[in-house]
């Protein structure tokens, strides 16, 4: 019975470090690794390179970028193969972050754009009370972190229930980790909602 038992166990726990496996892989990119990915698809179709081998490009693109060959290969070598699979991935991943804030049952989307040299994520969510606005931007802007490091740029805004916008503010990656989800209540509106850049308040576009 003993064996049957541990033998069990030895199971589930591969089973469950296969999926671990399997979920993380495309969010622990992050907004750096994809940036110059996607700045090395870009440079690789140039004309001028257009003769060189894999690695003769690696060094030419490299150089231009500012970084050695050695660092460009890995995020290629990381990135390549999770790039359909980012979107999705963060996507789902905010969205489960989001039910763990008092945010839960009122977003109405979410998006991480990723046509841009950089991953942009955008959530809009109903407002609440307009005193709590502070708090639910940085409760927003940690669950995105939480999610996933890849967001270098978070949009973000609130609406009634006609759809109108009351709030919206976007933050750079610098200032989505520095908020902590402990301390939203303590230091929203004091400290982290200085995070945030071109933040609105009152109906808008």
């Amino acid at each position: 019975m003993g064996c049957r038992w541990v033998s069990g166990l030895a199971v589930v726990v591969v089973a469950l470090a296969g999926a671990t496996e399997l979920w993380a892989a495309p969010l622990d990119v992050t907004a750096t690794e994809y940036t110059l990915y996607v700045e090395w698809t870009a440079a690789r179709e140039d004309a001028k390179l257009g003769k060189l081998n894999q690695e003769a490009k690696v060094k030419r693109v490299a150089a231009a970028l500012g970084v050695s060959a050695k660092e460009l290969q890995r995020v290629i070598a990381k990135v390549e193969p999770e790039m359909a699979s980012i979107k999705p991935e963060a996507e789902k991943a905010m969205r489960a972050r989001l039910d763990e804030t008092p945010l839960k049952g009122r977003i109405l989307s979410v998006e991480l754009n990723t046509e841009t040299e950089h991953a942009v994520a955008l959530v809009k969510w109903r407002c609440g009370d307009p005193r709590d606005w502070d708090k639910e931007a940085a409760y927003l802007a940690w669950a995105v972190n939480a999610a996933t490091p890849v967001t270098k740029i978070l949009g973000l805004w609130c609406v009634n229930e006609l759809d109108a916008k009351l709030f919206s503010a976007k933050i750079g990656r610098p200032g989505i980790e520095r908020i902590t989800k402990e301390a939203v209540e303590r230091f929203a509106t004091s400290r982290y909602i200085k995070l945030f850049e071109e933040v609105k308040r009152g109906p808008h576009t």
